[in-house]
């Protein structure tokens, strides 16, 4: 009976030990990184066509004097919460922790009338 019990105490300790899947799954993979934009983007060179293709349509397009300006912006939320049984049995109540991050990314591409790349600025915050 005693080896019942502590068959039962580890396979609930070792249950209570894993990820409680209340996070999230992850996002799809995203080309808006400073990396991708420094490797891809060269002023005076890549076209619309190229940023359309590496980064897909923009959040936002608007226009000064002949200069049209487009916007992408990506903020990506990272949960993970986990807990676990164990404490219920050893210490009579469940622990819950949860940690959470977010980064913000944000691309603006400055094109001239021949669609052509002339500036670009990026700025990634982590919080």
């Amino acid at each position: 009976m005693r080896s019942v019990a502590l068959l039962l105490s580890l396979t609930f300790a070792a249950y209570g030990c894993q990820s409680s899947g209340d996070a999230e799954p992850p996002a799809g993979k995203s080309n808006l990184t400073a990396g991708m934009a420094k490797k891809s983007i060269v002023k005076g060179q890549t076209t619309q066509a190229d940023c359309m293709e590496i980064f897909g349509p923009p959040d936002l397009v608007t226009h000064r004097d002949n200069i049209q300006i487009w916007t992408y912006d990506k903020v990506r939320y990272d949960v993970q919460s986990s807990g676990g049984y164990l404490n219920v049995i050893v210490a009579g109540g469940e622990s819950r922790r949860t940690t959470s991050a977010s980064t913000s990314t944000m691309l603006i591409l400055y094109f001239d009338s021949r669609d052509i790349v002339t500036d670009y600025r990026l700025n990634t915050v982590r919080f």
